[in-house]
């Protein structure tokens, strides 16, 4: 597991602990790292097929970013979270089928890792989906 990895996961264990600013601290570290390093692989190969890939993992940061975010700031949750669904939902539309065209590109060229990360990427953004909709949903619920 990566450090950046690593961090994603103290932050939401941080958010699962209450620890909202702590939480919010790992996620805008992860969103920073990944934006530079998907930046960066842009201007050494604009044509990389796994840039998708990075551009969703920089996504879902922003999407945990968000969440972070709305536990912070509770008078603006809804809007935060609201904008945490909008982003996810934005990113299976746009990035789903292109990541799932990886994936059968990759199963065809038989590049196992790239076929793995595309599918677990995919699944993972589906489960962020549903981890957005509820919060926000349970904040309605609070106001």
């Amino acid at each position: 597991m990566s450090e950046t990895d690593e961090k994603l996961q103290r932050g939401i264990i941080e958010l699962d602990k209450g620890n909202y600013k702590k939480a919010f601290g790992y996620f805008k570290e992860v969103f920073e790292t990944r934006q530079d390093r998907l930046i960066k692989k842009v201007q050494e190969n604009p044509k990389s097929p796994t840039l998708m890939l990075d551009s969703l993992y920089m996504i879902h940061a922003l999407v945990w970013l968000r969440v972070a975010e709305a536990s912070m700031k509770p008078k603006q949750a809804i809007e935060l979270l609201g904008k945490a669904v909008g982003t996810v939902e934005a990113a299976r539309t746009a990035l789903g089928p292109l990541v799932t065209g990886l994936a059968q590109w990759a199963k065809e060229k038989n590049i196992t890792v790239v076929r793995n990360r595309a599918l677990g990427l995919l699944a993972a953004t589906k489960d962020l989906e549903d981890m957005a909709k509820k919060a926000l949903d349970a904040q309605r619920k609070l106001k």
